[in-house]
């Protein structure tokens, strides 16, 4: 068997003319998702018009993560009416993370705060460290082992799952856990998606071609389903 994929995949103009199909067997979902849109919008547009004060604040943390959420919102959006179900998948996983920290602002917002600070100096150290390893010039390896031994050790990365722990959400970061594995990350899971078994993965062949025009919002409007309507399901 041989298969025939679009020569720009998901960009590709048999994509384009798929769209007003996938729009039309999910209108009520799209339509429910853009009102959601709008309404974050604006928030945003009345946020960013109040809100100037220190970079740090709570209310510009928050600002900045409500249009972090929007972003992604509206870039899982995009995908979905493309039928890219897999990449959607993978943006409302970053969805959900902004929400378990807005979640966290609403909780221990104090160590929320504090957990941003650490991991954006952990993340510098890090970063000065994979340098170090890498480079052989005395001058810049002398500048590096100053810089990171300014840098606190004991710093850390903030952790998805700490981070739920501070507020309300935490029952969120399974939803967080299963989306990470079954597509934002490379596993086994977000692997599947690219192929049919059959007879309990005796025989297997290569998911290609668009399925039928299915529930692609589902996981953007947390709704349990199966949608079909990507080249892999």
């Amino acid at each position: 068997m041989e298969w025939n994929i679009p020569k720009a995949g998901f960009l590709s103009s048999e994509v384009e003319d798929a769209v007003p199909a996938i729009l039309g067997a999910n209108h009520e979902l799209f339509g429910l998702a853009r009102d959601a849109n709008h309404l974050i919008m604006a928030i945003v547009q009345e946020t960013v018009n109040t809100v100037h004060t220190s970079s740090m604040s709570e209310e510009a943390v928050l600002v900045r993560l409500l249009m972090r959420a929007a972003g992604f919102y509206q870039g899982a959006l995009l995908m979905a009416e493309r039928g890219m179900f897999v990449e959607c998948r993978a943006m409302a996983r970053s969805v959900i993370e902004v929400s378990l920290a807005v979640s966290a602002m609403d909780g221990d917002k104090d160590t929320f705060i504090q957990m941003i600070r650490d991991d954006h100096m952990k993340s510098r150290r890090n970063r000065y460290q994979t340098l170090l390893a890498q480079s052989t010039e005395p001058k810049v390896r002398k500048a590096l082992h100053a810089a990171i031994g300014q840098l606190e050790k004991s710093l850390n990365i903030i952790s998805p799952k700490a981070l739920a722990a501070l507020g309300p959400l935490e029952a969120s970061y399974f939803v967080y856990q299963v989306l990470s594995d079954n597509a934002a990350h490379v596993s086994a899971s977000s692997l599947d998606h690219y192929i049919a078994p059959h007879e309990d993965r005796k025989y297997w062949e290569y998911k290609v071609g668009a399925g039928a025009p299915g529930s692609c919002l589902s996981l953007l409007l947390f709704i349990r389903g199966n949608p079909s309507c990507s080249w892999r399901g």
